[in-house]
């Protein structure tokens, strides 16, 4: 099996699409299936962000509320309410002031524009108008037939000169257009440029028709000057933290498990929540070890309300490595004084065929089942196939031919897109590990997946193909484990 062709990891797919001229489209309707069934819970309300602050006048209120706050200010940050955090540079450009165009009772208005050495991030928001989210094809938003990623609701920018910029959707920055209202675009834009115009075939989310189209909005860039803070001012936790580990269940116990740490680094008090940075670590880490990413998060205040919190990014291991930082925002704003973050378990990523070097090879990840010359919906083969990946041990134990209409179909927006056969494998492991994996099928015609935990085991992984299901002898290879440590995470702040 030494020539085999592994399907690569779904963030490898994203990596290669940068260098191709043009976008797949199967990348595409991928990358909205890893977003729409990601556990992280992602904001969908249009933005309010308060652009137009007064940087002193708010760094002086929050001073008086937040007593201490001017020695735990390490370096000059800023948050901007949904961008995330800014370093001040003497090279940062944005907007000079909010600019809006109204038309029969439509406003669109930009809100935000920072210009960054290497890229630019925008948001607008629209008021008057009722927004239809059913994907049909009367709706603003649907997939450009000559463009593949882009659509008829993405804004583009437009230079002096008349060049178009198109929202950077297979590139560096593809992660960062969650929104349809908050394109970034991958230019250096020259430092001689500080008008621009906002152009948009359609408003998103809108009924073709229904409303105005055509959109064109001229705005002005101004340069942040040196030391201003842009946005709310940041805390930088200094002071010594100690994270606890709430005891776990016996079942937990009994399940080997990495030692994992977490560290608060940054607050940011705002007017209407507070928004604060965890990373984690961990103990003598297998070196498969790709990343570890948190199931759910909540504050408990200082007059002991629980306050759960959201996290604003995209559920993506290979974007997240051990140690990188997460952002999470609260639903309200904390009581005054001290708080307590809990992380209510992590979600361990071991990847050995993607580290470098490779922790295993591909055979020792591989295995095969004979499908026949004509498999039938429903039939079952035995495998128990046992593998170990960073120490654990978990077996496939079946495989079953199944359709699209046997796994859940809400979990897919855009329907089977033609991936209407494939097989369905049963795997086994210590309930207490909360294991799961991905497979792949080694046929270029199969790709479209699902994963499905059957509490407290097993796991039901289904990988579905176009032109009926795969025969004769079938490889399939392990390319990711992940386990659950259910052991809850603390960490107190006081000012």
């Amino acid at each position: 099996m030494s020539n085999l062709n592994p399907s690569p990891e779904f963030e490898e797919r994203v990596r290669k699409a940068m260098q191709t001229p043009e976008a797949n489209p199967d990348f595409a309707k991928r990358l909205r299936n890893e977003l729409v069934r990601g556990p992280v819970k992602i904001k969908t309300k249009y933005f309010r962000p308060a652009w137009a602050v007064a940087f002193v006048l708010a760094l002086a209120v929050i001073v008086v509320s937040v007593p201490g706050l001017a020695a735990a200010l390490g370096r000059v940050f800023g948050y901007v309410p949904d961008v995330g955090l800014v370093e001040t540079t003497s090279g940062l450009r944005m907007l000079a002031e909010p600019v809006s165009s109204t038309r029969d009772g439509v406003t669109i208005t930009i809100t935000n524009v920072l210009v960054h050495p290497d890229h630019i991030e925008l948001m607008y928001e629209v008021d008057g108008v009722e927004l239809d989210y059913n994907q049909t094809p009367d709706i603003c938003g649907t997939i450009h037939p000559d463009d593949n990623f882009w659509s008829d609701a993405d804004a583009d920018l437009r230079l002096p000169d008349g060049a178009m910029i198109r929202r950077d959707y297979a590139g560096e920055y593809q992660y960062a257009n969650r929104y349809a209202m908050q394109p970034v675009y991958a230019i250096q834009l020259p430092a001689n440029v500080d008008e621009l115009t906002f152009v948009l075939k359609c408003i998103p989310f809108t009924k073709l028709g229904d409303v105005p189209e055509n959109w064109e909005i001229p705005f002005k860039l101004v340069t942040v000057p040196v030391g201003e803070v842009v946005g709310y001012p940041v805390i930088e936790v200094t002071q010594p933290v100690a994270t606890e580990e709430v005891p776990a269940s016996p079942l937990a116990e009994a399940a080997p498990a990495p030692k994992v740490s977490l560290t608060l680094e940054r607050i940011v008090p705002t007017d209407s929540n507070t928004v604060f940075y965890l990373h984690f670590n961990v103990e003598n880490p297998d070196p498969s070890l790709i990343s570890i990413m948190p199931q759910g998060v909540y504050v408990i205040d200082s007059q002991g309300r629980l306050n759960q919190a959201i996290g604003s990014f995209v559920w993506q291991p290979f974007e997240h490595r051990v140690g990188s930082s997460f952002e999470f925002a609260t639903q309200f704003k904390p009581a005054p004084g001290s708080f307590t973050v809990v992380v209510d378990q992590v979600i361990a990523y071991y990847m050995p065929l993607y580290t470098d070097p490779p922790q295993m090879t591909v055979e020792e990840l591989t295995f095969a089942f004979d499908a026949g010359d004509n498999p039938q919906r429903g039939q079952k083969w035995d495998l128990y196939k046992t593998f170990t990946v960073a120490g654990f041990d978990f077996e496939v134990s079946t495989v079953q031919a199944v359709t699209f209409a046997d796994i859940e179909t809400p979990n897919f927006i855009d329907g089977s897109q033609g991936y209407d056969y494939g097989y369905q494998f049963t795997v086994e492991a210590d309930p207490a590990l909360g294991l799961s994996v991905e497979i792949d099928i080694q046929r270029d015609n199969c790709w479209l997946y699902d994963v499905k935990k059957i509490e407290p085991a097993p796991v039901l992984y289904t990988q579905l193909c176009r032109d009926g299901y795969p025969t004769g002898e079938v490889l399939v290879t392990i390319r990711e484990m992940s386990i659950t440590l259910k052991d809850d995470l603390q960490v107190e702040w006081k000012p």
